[in-house]
């Protein structure tokens, strides 16, 4: 009884030390110079959501993951491969393709702050970070976080 009480209590600090110096797994990407979170949402019949995650590499390339829907169809998963640049201040994101929105994918353009931040945006926040969505798409409320 008193080896498996040592053995349990060896077992458990290993354990323990192994987390503790286990390196932070936060980067979406090795080497991505921009991480960017969106979350934009607009309540009632008509609302709906986008909730994007994306990694945006020094070649101007990119991925992204995340899911949007239209309230009554359900949300719809995004994932996929993006383009960027940088200039004036801003990021100007292409590629994403909104599934939520209707039967078809929606292609759209992202632009959101260049600088390291967060960014509330208190309307207007899908017409704002979105170009390319449905015209009954519009209002919201959202949050953009620009990481390193």
């Amino acid at each position: 009884m008193r080896l498996r009480t040592i053995l349990a209590a060896f077992v458990a600090a290993t354990a323990t030390a192994a987390i503790a110096i286990a390196p932070a797994a936060a980067d979406y990407g090795p080497g991505a110079v921009y991480q960017v979170e969106i979350t934009v949402n607009e309540g009632g019949p008509q609302g709906g959501g986008i909730w994007l995650w994306l990694a945006l590499y020094p070649d101007g390339t990119g991925d992204y993951a995340g899911s949007d829907c239209g309230h009554g169809h359900g949300a719809a998963a995004d994932r996929g491969d993006v383009t960027w640049t940088s200039g004036n201040g801003t990021l100007t994101i292409t590629g994403v393709v909104l599934n939520g929105f209707g039967p078809v994918g929606v292609p759209v353009t992202i632009t959101v702050p260049s600088a390291y931040g967060h960014y509330p945006y208190a309307a207007n926040a899908f017409t704002t970070i979105f170009s390319g969505l449905p015209p009954f798409i519009s209002g919201g409320k959202g949050q953009v976080q620009i990481a390193p």
